[in-house]
């Protein structure tokens, strides 16, 4: 498990400022790199502040004064994070009182766009557009994982990095 351990740690580093983050299989939040730790207090400060020493991200993204108020496209994003969480239940039904308050919270927006069955994606990947005090930061994601783990708990892991889509964010993030 060290090699894990250095090896997300490096991954993480290697990524500031840009943000990335390790989440469990039930959305836990399990470490984060300075990038990350800067978006969520610059996006939630007092909920992230009072949230406890691993913060799950399903919680963060139901929590009234949470995520999804800051995100401006909301409507692809609750579709977009509506498919990854149904891809999750497969795996994790631990999942399913999340995944059904993560439905009713934004069943508007998931029918509105017709995506209730899942999302039909216009672009090839999602922006997920935030409104801060820095003006809209604007970010792509990708997701790794480790390659044939012979640990369940490797196994369930997933880096999320975050990527800066437009040159705002990039400058915004060069000088945190």
């Amino acid at each position: 498990m060290e090699q894990a351990r250095t090896a997300l740690s490096h991954l993480l580093q290697s990524h500031d400022p840009q943000p990335a983050l390790v989440i469990g299989a039930q959305w836990d939040l399990l470490q984060l790199n300075r990038g990350a730790q800067w978006l969520a207090e610059t996006l939630m400060p007092e909920l992230f502040a009072s949230a406890p020493f691993r913060p799950n991200m399903l919680d963060l993204v139901l929590h009234p004064q949470g995520l999804m108020g800051y995100v401006i496209n909301k409507e692809e994003a609750a579709a977009d994070f509506w498919a990854q969480l149904r891809r999750d239940l497969v795996d994790q039904p631990e999942l399913a009182p999340k995944v059904d308050a993560f439905v009713q919270m934004f069943a508007p927006l998931l029918q509105a766009s017709g995506n209730n069955q899942g999302p039909t994606f216009i672009n090839p990947l999602l922006t997920l557009r935030f409104l801060t005090g820095h003006g809209e930061l604007a970010f792509f994601r990708m997701f790794s994982t480790f390659g044939s783990p012979h640990d369940i708990t490797l196994a369930s892991m997933r880096v999320e990095h975050m990527f800066p889509a437009d040159e705002h964010t990039r400058a915004v993030l060069q000088n945190t």
